[in-house]
Protein backbone atom coordinates (compact mmCIF):
# COMPACT_ATOMS: atom_id res chain seq x y z
CA UNK A 1 0.00 0.00 0.00
CA UNK A 2 1.23 3.48 -0.90
CA UNK A 3 1.76 5.19 2.40
CA UNK A 4 0.95 9.10 2.53
CA UNK A 5 0.15 11.92 4.78
CA UNK A 6 -0.91 15.09 4.29
CA UNK A 7 -1.06 18.62 6.62
CA UNK A 8 -4.77 19.33 5.86
CA UNK A 9 -5.10 21.47 8.82
CA UNK A 10 -1.74 23.64 6.82
CA UNK A 11 -3.45 23.25 3.43
CA UNK A 12 -6.56 24.50 5.19
CA UNK A 13 -5.24 28.17 5.87
CA UNK A 14 -3.12 28.07 2.77
CA UNK A 15 -6.76 27.88 0.91
CA UNK A 16 -8.30 30.31 2.72
CA UNK A 17 -5.28 33.09 2.56
CA UNK A 18 -3.24 32.14 -0.51
CA UNK A 19 -5.83 33.64 -2.69
CA UNK A 20 -7.26 30.53 -4.60
CA UNK A 21 -8.21 30.76 -8.02
CA UNK A 22 -11.77 30.06 -9.50
CA UNK A 23 -12.31 28.98 -12.70
CA UNK A 24 -14.45 29.97 -15.44
CA UNK A 25 -14.99 26.87 -17.47
CA UNK A 26 -16.50 27.13 -21.16
CA UNK A 27 -18.53 23.56 -21.66
CA UNK A 28 -17.41 22.56 -24.66
CA UNK A 29 -18.79 19.28 -26.41
CA UNK A 30 -16.33 17.42 -28.51
CA UNK A 31 -16.96 16.75 -31.92
CA UNK A 32 -17.80 13.45 -33.20
CA UNK A 33 -17.39 12.15 -36.56
CA UNK A 34 -16.02 9.12 -38.09
CA UNK A 35 -13.27 6.50 -37.17
CA UNK A 36 -9.94 6.31 -39.43
CA UNK A 37 -9.25 3.19 -40.74
CA UNK A 38 -6.70 1.08 -38.80
CA UNK A 39 -4.99 -2.09 -38.04
CA UNK A 40 -4.54 -3.94 -34.65
CA UNK A 41 -4.28 -6.90 -32.94
CA UNK A 42 -4.99 -9.02 -29.99
CA UNK A 43 -7.44 -10.03 -28.03
CA UNK A 44 -10.73 -11.47 -28.59
CA UNK A 45 -13.84 -8.48 -28.16
CA UNK A 46 -10.28 -6.30 -27.00
CA UNK A 47 -9.58 -4.29 -30.56
CA UNK A 48 -13.22 -3.74 -31.95
CA UNK A 49 -12.84 -0.29 -32.68
CA UNK A 50 -15.48 2.51 -32.19
CA UNK A 51 -16.61 2.59 -35.44
CA UNK A 52 -18.87 6.21 -34.72
CA UNK A 53 -16.24 8.35 -33.38
CA UNK A 54 -13.26 9.55 -35.00
CA UNK A 55 -9.55 8.95 -33.15
CA UNK A 56 -11.59 7.32 -30.50
CA UNK A 57 -9.33 3.35 -29.97
CA UNK A 58 -10.18 0.17 -28.60
CA UNK A 59 -6.98 -1.12 -27.57
CA UNK A 60 -6.36 -3.98 -25.01
CA UNK A 61 -7.70 -3.43 -21.39
CA UNK A 62 -6.18 -1.87 -18.67
CA UNK A 63 -4.40 1.06 -20.41
CA UNK A 64 -2.26 3.06 -17.91
CA UNK A 65 0.98 4.68 -18.90
CA UNK A 66 1.29 6.90 -22.50
CA UNK A 67 3.97 8.33 -23.69
CA UNK A 68 4.54 10.44 -27.12
CA UNK A 69 7.77 10.54 -29.69
CA UNK A 70 8.41 10.06 -33.23
CA UNK A 71 9.28 6.27 -32.63
CA UNK A 72 10.62 5.71 -36.02
CA UNK A 73 11.93 9.13 -37.00
CA UNK A 74 9.70 9.62 -40.02
CA UNK A 75 9.25 13.35 -38.63
CA UNK A 76 5.69 12.53 -36.71
CA UNK A 77 5.00 11.88 -33.28
CA UNK A 78 3.69 8.39 -32.64
CA UNK A 79 2.00 6.92 -29.32
CA UNK A 80 2.67 4.23 -27.12
CA UNK A 81 0.44 3.02 -24.28
CA UNK A 82 1.29 0.58 -21.60
CA UNK A 83 -0.83 -1.95 -19.99
CA UNK A 84 -1.41 -3.40 -16.76
CA UNK A 85 -1.46 -6.49 -15.90
CA UNK A 86 -4.92 -8.50 -16.46
CA UNK A 87 -6.50 -10.88 -14.42
CA UNK A 88 -9.14 -12.00 -17.26
CA UNK A 89 -6.89 -12.39 -19.72
CA UNK A 90 -3.88 -13.23 -18.02
CA UNK A 91 -1.94 -10.10 -20.08
CA UNK A 92 0.08 -7.16 -20.13
CA UNK A 93 1.66 -5.76 -22.86
CA UNK A 94 2.48 -2.31 -24.54
CA UNK A 95 0.87 -1.23 -27.64
CA UNK A 96 2.39 1.08 -30.14
CA UNK A 97 0.28 3.69 -32.11
CA UNK A 98 1.90 4.77 -35.59
CA UNK A 99 1.20 8.09 -36.85
CA UNK A 100 0.19 8.22 -40.89
CA UNK A 101 1.55 11.70 -40.16
CA UNK A 102 -1.75 13.58 -40.37
CA UNK A 103 -3.34 12.09 -36.70
CA UNK A 104 -4.53 8.88 -38.06
CA UNK A 105 -3.21 5.69 -36.66
CA UNK A 106 -3.21 2.39 -36.86
CA UNK A 107 -1.28 0.04 -34.42
CA UNK A 108 -0.46 -3.39 -32.70
CA UNK A 109 0.13 -5.12 -29.35
CA UNK A 110 3.33 -6.66 -27.99
CA UNK A 111 2.96 -8.94 -24.75
CA UNK A 112 5.40 -8.01 -22.00
CA UNK A 113 5.36 -9.15 -18.60
CA UNK A 114 4.85 -6.26 -15.86
CA UNK A 115 2.60 -3.58 -14.59
CA UNK A 116 3.38 -0.71 -17.17
CA UNK A 117 2.17 2.34 -15.34
CA UNK A 118 4.62 4.51 -16.85
CA UNK A 119 6.27 4.35 -20.23
CA UNK A 120 9.12 7.07 -20.99
CA UNK A 121 10.32 7.08 -24.88
CA UNK A 122 13.89 8.88 -25.33
CA UNK A 123 17.17 7.93 -27.41
CA UNK A 124 19.14 5.40 -25.07
CA UNK A 125 21.84 4.15 -28.15
CA UNK A 126 23.24 5.84 -31.00
CA UNK A 127 20.57 6.15 -33.68
CA UNK A 128 17.76 8.27 -34.40
CA UNK A 129 14.80 5.81 -33.13
CA UNK A 130 13.19 6.44 -29.57
CA UNK A 131 13.53 3.62 -27.00
CA UNK A 132 10.83 2.25 -24.32
CA UNK A 133 11.42 2.11 -20.70
CA UNK A 134 8.85 0.78 -18.38
CA UNK A 135 8.48 -1.69 -15.60
CA UNK A 136 8.73 -5.36 -15.57
CA UNK A 137 8.26 -8.11 -13.96
CA UNK A 138 9.96 -11.82 -14.46
CA UNK A 139 7.83 -13.64 -11.74
CA UNK A 140 10.75 -13.48 -9.77
CA UNK A 141 11.91 -9.64 -9.66
CA UNK A 142 10.89 -6.18 -10.86
CA UNK A 143 12.97 -4.94 -13.19
CA UNK A 144 13.71 -1.78 -15.64
CA UNK A 145 12.80 -3.33 -19.02
CA UNK A 146 13.95 -1.07 -21.99
CA UNK A 147 12.95 -2.04 -25.55
CA UNK A 148 15.29 -0.36 -28.21
CA UNK A 149 13.62 1.00 -31.46
CA UNK A 150 10.31 0.21 -30.52
CA UNK A 151 11.26 -3.85 -31.76
CA UNK A 152 10.20 -6.41 -29.35
CA UNK A 153 12.02 -9.25 -30.47
CA UNK A 154 14.36 -10.64 -27.91
CA UNK A 155 17.36 -9.45 -29.29
CA UNK A 156 16.02 -5.67 -28.41
CA UNK A 157 14.75 -6.29 -25.04
CA UNK A 158 16.75 -5.34 -21.75
CA UNK A 159 15.82 -6.32 -18.94
CA UNK A 160 17.59 -4.78 -15.00
CA UNK A 161 16.55 -6.06 -12.24
CA UNK A 162 15.75 -3.72 -9.20
CA UNK A 163 15.28 -4.37 -5.50
CA UNK A 164 11.41 -3.38 -5.31
CA UNK A 165 8.95 -2.02 -8.07
CA UNK A 166 9.55 1.28 -9.70
CA UNK A 167 6.48 3.45 -9.01
CA UNK A 168 7.94 6.27 -11.46
CA UNK A 169 10.27 6.38 -13.82
CA UNK A 170 12.19 9.33 -16.20
CA UNK A 171 15.69 9.45 -18.11
CA UNK A 172 18.34 11.98 -17.86
CA UNK A 173 22.27 12.59 -18.07
CA UNK A 174 23.14 12.50 -14.82
CA UNK A 175 26.94 12.37 -15.45
CA UNK A 176 26.84 14.71 -18.77
CA UNK A 177 28.54 12.17 -20.89
CA UNK A 178 25.72 12.66 -23.40
CA UNK A 179 24.15 9.49 -22.63
CA UNK A 180 20.59 9.47 -21.25
CA UNK A 181 20.70 7.07 -17.78
CA UNK A 182 17.46 5.52 -16.58
CA UNK A 183 16.26 6.92 -12.93
CA UNK A 184 13.84 5.33 -10.70
CA UNK A 185 11.96 5.51 -7.43
CA UNK A 186 10.03 3.05 -5.17
CA UNK A 187 7.48 3.82 -2.77
CA UNK A 188 7.84 0.78 -1.74
CA UNK A 189 11.11 0.34 -0.55
CA UNK A 190 11.43 3.68 0.16
CA UNK A 191 14.11 4.27 -2.23
CA UNK A 192 15.40 5.96 -5.42
CA UNK A 193 17.95 4.70 -8.06
CA UNK A 194 19.69 5.13 -10.98
CA UNK A 195 21.13 2.90 -13.99
CA UNK A 196 23.93 4.46 -15.63
CA UNK A 197 23.97 3.97 -19.03
CA UNK A 198 27.18 2.72 -20.71
CA UNK A 199 26.58 3.57 -24.41
CA UNK A 200 26.25 0.39 -26.94
CA UNK A 201 23.18 -0.98 -25.20
CA UNK A 202 25.11 -1.72 -21.75
CA UNK A 203 23.81 -0.48 -18.43
CA UNK A 204 25.22 -0.78 -14.58
CA UNK A 205 23.66 -2.35 -12.18
CA UNK A 206 21.08 -0.31 -10.50
CA UNK A 207 22.61 2.57 -7.72
CA UNK A 208 20.39 3.04 -4.93
CA UNK A 209 19.55 6.03 -2.37
CA UNK A 210 17.89 4.76 0.36
CA UNK A 211 15.35 7.89 1.67
CA UNK A 212 14.48 7.55 5.57
CA UNK A 213 11.91 10.04 6.44
CA UNK A 214 9.23 9.56 3.27
CA UNK A 215 7.92 7.50 0.59
CA UNK A 216 8.52 8.49 -2.71
CA UNK A 217 6.10 9.02 -5.18
CA UNK A 218 7.65 10.56 -8.35
CA UNK A 219 11.26 11.44 -9.63
CA UNK A 220 12.06 13.41 -12.60
CA UNK A 221 15.21 14.89 -13.80
CA UNK A 222 16.91 17.99 -15.53
CA UNK A 223 20.03 20.15 -15.17
CA UNK A 224 18.91 23.05 -11.79
CA UNK A 225 22.87 24.47 -11.62
CA UNK A 226 23.70 24.99 -15.44
CA UNK A 227 26.63 22.53 -15.07
CA UNK A 228 25.71 20.55 -17.98
CA UNK A 229 24.93 17.33 -15.72
CA UNK A 230 20.78 16.37 -15.27
CA UNK A 231 20.08 16.81 -11.48
CA UNK A 232 17.01 14.42 -9.76
CA UNK A 233 13.74 15.87 -7.71
CA UNK A 234 12.15 13.37 -5.80
CA UNK A 235 9.44 13.81 -4.51
CA UNK A 236 6.39 12.38 -1.67
CA UNK A 237 6.06 13.52 1.83
CA UNK A 238 8.64 15.40 1.03
CA UNK A 239 10.24 17.30 -2.24
CA UNK A 240 14.41 16.60 -2.32
CA UNK A 241 16.65 17.85 -5.00
CA UNK A 242 19.98 15.88 -5.28
CA UNK A 243 22.34 17.72 -7.15
CA UNK A 244 24.42 15.60 -9.58
CA UNK A 245 28.59 16.02 -9.11
CA UNK A 246 31.45 13.75 -10.75
CA UNK A 247 32.02 12.38 -6.79
CA UNK A 248 28.57 11.99 -6.17
CA UNK A 249 25.28 13.71 -5.53
CA UNK A 250 24.61 16.63 -2.83
CA UNK A 251 21.10 16.49 -1.73
CA UNK A 252 18.76 19.65 -0.96
CA UNK A 253 15.30 19.79 0.88
CA UNK A 254 13.08 21.74 -0.61
CA UNK A 255 9.96 20.95 1.49
CA UNK A 256 9.08 18.32 4.35
CA UNK A 257 5.47 16.93 5.25
CA UNK A 258 4.08 18.49 2.73
CA UNK A 259 2.63 15.35 0.33
CA UNK A 260 3.28 15.68 -3.67
CA UNK A 261 2.12 13.00 -5.92
CA UNK A 262 4.29 14.30 -8.99
CA UNK A 263 6.85 16.48 -9.55
CA UNK A 264 8.31 18.55 -12.98
CA UNK A 265 11.69 20.13 -13.97
CA UNK A 266 10.58 22.18 -16.58
CA UNK A 267 11.43 26.29 -17.25
CA UNK A 268 8.22 27.69 -15.94
CA UNK A 269 8.82 31.15 -17.15
CA UNK A 270 11.26 31.00 -19.56
CA UNK A 271 14.04 32.75 -18.56
CA UNK A 272 16.50 30.22 -19.40
CA UNK A 273 16.58 28.11 -16.79
CA UNK A 274 14.93 25.25 -15.43
CA UNK A 275 12.32 25.53 -12.12
CA UNK A 276 10.57 23.22 -10.28
CA UNK A 277 6.67 22.25 -10.34
CA UNK A 278 4.94 20.15 -7.88
CA UNK A 279 1.35 18.62 -7.59
CA UNK A 280 -1.21 17.47 -5.47
CA UNK A 281 -4.94 16.78 -5.07
CA UNK A 282 -6.61 17.96 -1.66
CA UNK A 283 -9.41 15.06 -1.56
CA UNK A 284 -10.71 16.34 1.96
CA UNK A 285 -11.09 19.84 0.20
CA UNK A 286 -12.12 19.06 -2.94
CA UNK A 287 -9.06 20.85 -4.40
CA UNK A 288 -6.06 20.83 -6.63
CA UNK A 289 -2.73 22.29 -6.05
CA UNK A 290 0.47 23.20 -7.82
CA UNK A 291 3.36 24.72 -5.58
CA UNK A 292 5.95 26.83 -7.76
CA UNK A 293 10.09 26.69 -6.68
CA UNK A 294 11.33 29.34 -8.91
CA UNK A 295 15.47 28.86 -9.66
CA UNK A 296 17.31 31.38 -9.69
CA UNK A 297 20.55 29.36 -10.93
CA UNK A 298 23.45 27.72 -8.67
CA UNK A 299 20.87 25.62 -6.82
CA UNK A 300 19.06 29.01 -5.29
CA UNK A 301 15.12 28.27 -5.24
CA UNK A 302 12.47 30.69 -4.05
CA UNK A 303 8.89 29.08 -3.51
CA UNK A 304 6.95 31.14 -5.70
CA UNK A 305 3.80 29.80 -3.57
CA UNK A 306 0.47 27.49 -5.01
CA UNK A 307 -2.25 27.47 -7.28
CA UNK A 308 -5.31 26.36 -6.14
CA UNK A 309 -8.46 25.73 -8.31
CA UNK A 310 -11.72 24.22 -7.05
CA UNK A 311 -12.09 20.70 -8.63
CA UNK A 312 -10.35 17.69 -7.53
CA UNK A 313 -7.87 15.96 -10.19
CA UNK A 314 -5.96 12.74 -10.58
CA UNK A 315 -2.72 13.92 -12.85
CA UNK A 316 -1.45 17.32 -13.65
CA UNK A 317 0.42 17.31 -16.85
CA UNK A 318 2.37 20.41 -18.24
CA UNK A 319 2.68 21.46 -22.08
CA UNK A 320 2.24 24.69 -24.16
CA UNK A 321 -0.79 24.58 -25.76
CA UNK A 322 -1.45 27.92 -27.31
CA UNK A 323 1.97 28.36 -28.91
CA UNK A 324 3.47 31.75 -26.54
CA UNK A 325 6.50 28.90 -25.26
CA UNK A 326 4.81 29.01 -21.77
CA UNK A 327 4.12 25.72 -20.45
CA UNK A 328 0.84 25.49 -19.62
CA UNK A 329 -1.43 23.52 -16.76
CA UNK A 330 -3.70 20.27 -18.10
CA UNK A 331 -5.33 18.47 -15.25
CA UNK A 332 -7.38 14.93 -15.58
CA UNK A 333 -10.33 15.45 -13.05
CA UNK A 334 -10.90 12.84 -10.33
CA UNK A 335 -14.56 12.60 -11.57
CA UNK A 336 -13.71 11.80 -14.61
CA UNK A 337 -16.01 14.39 -16.10
CA UNK A 338 -13.37 15.92 -18.23
CA UNK A 339 -10.17 18.02 -18.59
CA UNK A 340 -8.88 21.29 -17.09
CA UNK A 341 -6.48 23.79 -18.58
CA UNK A 342 -4.92 26.75 -16.71
CA UNK A 343 -3.37 28.34 -19.20
CA UNK A 344 0.18 30.06 -18.26
CA UNK A 345 0.12 34.01 -18.13
CA UNK A 346 3.65 34.10 -17.57
CA UNK A 347 5.91 35.15 -14.13
CA UNK A 348 4.39 31.89 -12.27
CA UNK A 349 0.85 33.45 -13.00
CA UNK A 350 -1.58 30.41 -13.91
CA UNK A 351 -5.49 31.84 -15.67
CA UNK A 352 -7.90 31.85 -18.25
CA UNK A 353 -9.09 28.21 -17.64
CA UNK A 354 -10.86 25.87 -20.05
CA UNK A 355 -13.11 22.91 -19.71
CA UNK A 356 -12.81 19.72 -22.09
CA UNK A 357 -15.65 17.86 -21.39
CA UNK A 358 -15.02 13.94 -21.88
CA UNK A 359 -17.72 11.94 -19.56
CA UNK A 360 -17.08 8.73 -18.24
CA UNK A 361 -17.59 5.60 -18.80
CA UNK A 362 -19.85 2.74 -16.20
CA UNK A 363 -16.69 1.29 -14.50
CA UNK A 364 -13.59 3.72 -16.34
CA UNK A 365 -10.47 3.83 -13.64
CA UNK A 366 -7.98 5.97 -13.85
CA UNK A 367 -7.11 8.59 -16.54
CA UNK A 368 -3.50 9.14 -17.89
CA UNK A 369 -2.06 11.56 -20.65
CA UNK A 370 0.32 12.91 -23.07
CA UNK A 371 0.62 15.97 -25.13
CA UNK A 372 1.85 16.91 -28.75
CA UNK A 373 1.32 17.76 -31.95
CA UNK A 374 -0.12 14.66 -33.38
CA UNK A 375 -2.12 16.28 -36.64
CA UNK A 376 0.79 18.86 -37.63
CA UNK A 377 -1.37 21.90 -37.47
CA UNK A 378 1.11 23.73 -35.38
CA UNK A 379 -0.54 23.21 -31.98
CA UNK A 380 0.02 20.42 -28.54
CA UNK A 381 -2.98 17.54 -28.85
CA UNK A 382 -3.73 15.41 -25.98
CA UNK A 383 -4.07 11.62 -26.00
CA UNK A 384 -6.32 10.33 -23.15
CA UNK A 385 -5.63 6.31 -21.76
CA UNK A 386 -8.77 5.46 -19.99
CA UNK A 387 -8.10 2.75 -17.53
CA UNK A 388 -10.60 -0.45 -16.51
CA UNK A 389 -10.19 -3.85 -16.22
CA UNK A 390 -13.20 -4.58 -18.07
CA UNK A 391 -13.57 -3.83 -22.26
CA UNK A 392 -14.50 -0.19 -23.09
CA UNK A 393 -16.53 0.71 -26.10
CA UNK A 394 -13.04 2.94 -26.62
CA UNK A 395 -10.01 3.05 -23.79
CA UNK A 396 -7.43 5.98 -26.17
CA UNK A 397 -9.03 9.47 -27.12
CA UNK A 398 -7.16 11.91 -28.54
CA UNK A 399 -8.52 15.28 -28.67
CA UNK A 400 -7.04 17.90 -31.21
CA UNK A 401 -6.02 21.40 -30.53
CA UNK A 402 -7.58 23.63 -33.26
CA UNK A 403 -5.71 26.52 -32.42
CA UNK A 404 -8.21 28.55 -31.36
CA UNK A 405 -8.71 27.35 -27.62
CA UNK A 406 -10.72 24.08 -28.67
CA UNK A 407 -10.26 20.51 -28.93
CA UNK A 408 -12.03 18.55 -31.06
CA UNK A 409 -11.97 14.51 -32.29
CA UNK A 410 -10.78 15.90 -36.20
CA UNK A 411 -7.77 16.04 -37.16
CA UNK A 412 -6.57 19.41 -37.87
CA UNK A 413 -4.80 19.65 -40.50
CA UNK A 414 -5.07 23.33 -41.51
CA UNK A 415 -5.12 26.51 -39.44
CA UNK A 416 -5.94 29.87 -40.64
CA UNK A 417 -3.81 32.21 -42.65
CA UNK A 418 -2.92 34.45 -39.39
CA UNK A 419 -1.61 31.83 -37.67
CA UNK A 420 0.06 29.75 -41.06
CA UNK A 421 3.68 28.17 -40.00
CA UNK A 422 5.12 26.01 -42.58
CA UNK A 423 5.32 22.61 -40.89
CA UNK A 424 6.29 20.38 -44.02
CA UNK A 425 9.87 20.48 -43.20
CA UNK A 426 9.49 18.90 -39.79
CA UNK A 427 11.66 21.11 -38.53
CA UNK A 428 12.99 19.71 -34.88
CA UNK A 429 15.82 19.84 -32.21
CA UNK A 430 17.14 17.14 -29.82
CA UNK A 431 18.14 18.05 -27.07
CA UNK A 432 16.48 21.02 -26.03
CA UNK A 433 17.36 22.57 -23.74
CA UNK A 434 21.20 22.26 -24.28
CA UNK A 435 24.41 23.03 -22.61
CA UNK A 436 26.79 22.79 -25.55
CA UNK A 437 25.47 21.52 -28.61
CA UNK A 438 22.36 20.22 -30.37
CA UNK A 439 20.73 18.25 -33.10
CA UNK A 440 18.88 19.90 -35.85
CA UNK A 441 16.84 17.75 -37.82
CA UNK A 442 14.67 18.36 -40.85
CA UNK A 443 13.10 16.76 -44.03
CA UNK A 444 14.06 18.33 -47.82
CA UNK A 445 10.75 17.34 -49.84
CA UNK A 446 13.67 18.04 -52.83
CA UNK A 447 17.39 18.86 -53.43
CA UNK A 448 17.59 21.92 -51.95
CA UNK A 449 20.68 24.24 -50.93
CA UNK A 450 20.06 24.78 -46.94
CA UNK A 451 21.76 27.03 -44.15
CA UNK A 452 20.83 27.07 -40.55
CA UNK A 453 20.60 30.47 -38.94
CA UNK A 454 20.65 31.20 -35.04
CA UNK A 455 19.43 34.36 -33.61
CA UNK A 456 18.65 36.16 -30.57
CA UNK A 457 15.68 37.03 -28.95
CA UNK A 458 15.92 40.72 -30.47
CA UNK A 459 16.59 39.08 -34.10
CA UNK A 460 19.92 39.29 -34.60
CA UNK A 461 21.90 37.04 -36.34
CA UNK A 462 24.21 35.13 -34.39
CA UNK A 463 25.35 32.07 -36.40
CA UNK A 464 25.12 31.00 -40.00
CA UNK A 465 25.49 27.26 -40.77
CA UNK A 466 26.36 26.68 -44.80
CA UNK A 467 25.24 22.69 -45.13
CA UNK A 468 25.40 23.33 -49.06
CA UNK A 469 23.30 21.47 -51.45
CA UNK A 470 21.68 18.28 -49.64
CA UNK A 471 19.26 15.79 -51.47
CA UNK A 472 15.99 14.88 -50.91
CA UNK A 473 15.15 13.21 -47.47
CA UNK A 474 15.32 13.53 -43.95
CA UNK A 475 19.25 15.34 -42.47
CA UNK A 476 20.34 15.44 -39.30
CA UNK A 477 23.29 18.54 -38.41
CA UNK A 478 25.03 19.31 -35.27
CA UNK A 479 24.78 22.30 -34.26
CA UNK A 480 27.56 23.91 -32.09
CA UNK A 481 26.86 26.89 -30.00
CA UNK A 482 28.95 26.12 -26.96
CA UNK A 483 29.76 29.57 -27.21
CA UNK A 484 26.06 31.18 -26.48
CA UNK A 485 25.16 32.43 -23.01
CA UNK A 486 22.38 30.76 -21.51
CA UNK A 487 18.93 31.63 -22.57
CA UNK A 488 16.25 31.90 -25.34
CA UNK A 489 17.26 31.46 -28.98
CA UNK A 490 15.52 30.89 -32.53
CA UNK A 491 17.17 28.46 -34.84
CA UNK A 492 16.11 28.84 -38.97
CA UNK A 493 16.37 27.03 -42.00
CA UNK A 494 16.99 28.40 -45.02
CA UNK A 495 16.23 26.59 -48.06
CA UNK A 496 17.21 27.79 -51.59
CA UNK A 497 17.63 30.99 -50.16
CA UNK A 498 14.31 31.62 -48.60
CA UNK A 499 13.72 31.51 -44.76
CA UNK A 500 11.42 28.07 -44.36
CA UNK A 501 10.78 27.75 -40.72
CA UNK A 502 12.32 28.55 -37.23
CA UNK A 503 12.01 27.34 -33.68
CA UNK A 504 12.80 28.26 -30.67
CA UNK A 505 15.63 26.58 -28.40
CA UNK A 506 17.17 27.02 -24.95
CA UNK A 507 20.61 27.09 -24.01
CA UNK A 508 21.64 26.57 -20.52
Amino acid sequence: MRMVTMKYALSLICLLFAGQATSQWDNRDIDAGKVANQTSVFLENDNQQNNEIRSRYKLPRNASGISSGDLEADGDNDIVVGHLDNSQTNWSGITSLNNFNNGYFNWDSNSMDGHHRNIVLDRLDSNLKLDVVTQGWNYINSQISIVFDNNYLPPNIQAIDVNSYADDIATGDINNDNLKDVIFCSNNGKLWGWIENYGNRSFSVPEYHALENYFPVSITAGDLNEDGRDDIVVCGQNTEVYFSYPNGFESLLLEDADAKEKVFIVDFDLDGINDIITFHGIYIFNVSVLKMFKNHGEGIFDTIGEFYFNALSSRAFLSDFNNDSLPDALFTLSDNSGLVIYYNQGDFQLGDSSFISLPAYQNEGLRNCCCADFDWNGYNDIAITRGASIVLPDNLVILFNDGDGSFVEDPITEINNSQKVNFKYHLTCYPNPFSSSTSIEFHLLEESTVALEVYDYTGKKLKIFKLGLLEQGRHSETLNCGDLAPGIYFYSLVVNGRLADSRKMSVR
